[in-house]
């Protein structure tokens, strides 16, 4: 089955029918990045979303020069600035493939009409929303409540497989530390 990925991660989330799965479906392309590669660019008003079937992507923005990494996409996962696209403001965020991706990718307004004519695919965008929401959540209070070392322990609890794919300096940006402190926390967490 084309697409097998996303139809089995949607099926945990809510119940269809199997032709409904092929009419949405066919609103999806599949999108092949190189390692490196910009999926979406800051200042520009993201037009899609997308479905991430295999590699792994960085969020990140630039303030004052700096790169800061905002988030991971890993297999499974869903990507795309959707308040970019509602209130048409461009986006300050850069989505870039760290290996070989391959994505499955829908504008975001072909989705809308989907969800339109079909109350199953909006139930479908609420659940992937709240769930989204709840990351943001959870990220934001982490680096306000916990010291390093917690976040790096967190990190390693949700998605130990970052450490053999990310380099260690990305990692550090996403916990907000220097590469050192990384060193010297990890060493810690070895033992």
């Amino acid at each position: 089955m084309e697409f097998e990925s996303l139809y089995h991660v949607l099926k945990k989330i809510i119940r269809f029918e199997d032709a409904d799965f092929d009419l949405f479906s066919k609103e999806l392309t599949v999108v092949h990045l190189d390692k490196n590669e910009v999926w979406e660019e800051e200042g520009r008003i993201s037009r899609n979303m997308g479905f991430l079937n295999k590699g792994l992507v960085r969020e990140y923005c630039i303030k004052d020069g700096e790169e800061y990494t905002t988030e991971f996409h890993m297999e499974n996962d869903f990507l795309g600035n959707y308040i970019s696209y509602q209130t048409e403001t461009p986006s300050s965020i850069i989505s870039e493939a760290l290996e070989e991706t391959e994505l499955y990718v829908i504008p975001f307004a072909n989705f809308e009409k989907f969800c339109s004519i079909l109350p199953i695919a909006k139930e479908a965008a609420d659940q992937v929303a709240n769930s989204k929401l709840l990351k943001i959540h959870d990220r934001n209070s982490s680096l306000l409540t916990e010291n390093p070392e917690e976040r790096y322990r967190n990190l390693m609890d949700k998605k130990p497989e970052l450490i053999n794919r990310v380099p260690q300096y990305l990692i550090a940006q996403y916990l907000g530390i220097r590469p050192e402190s990384l060193s010297r926390i990890r060493k810690r967490y070895m033992k």
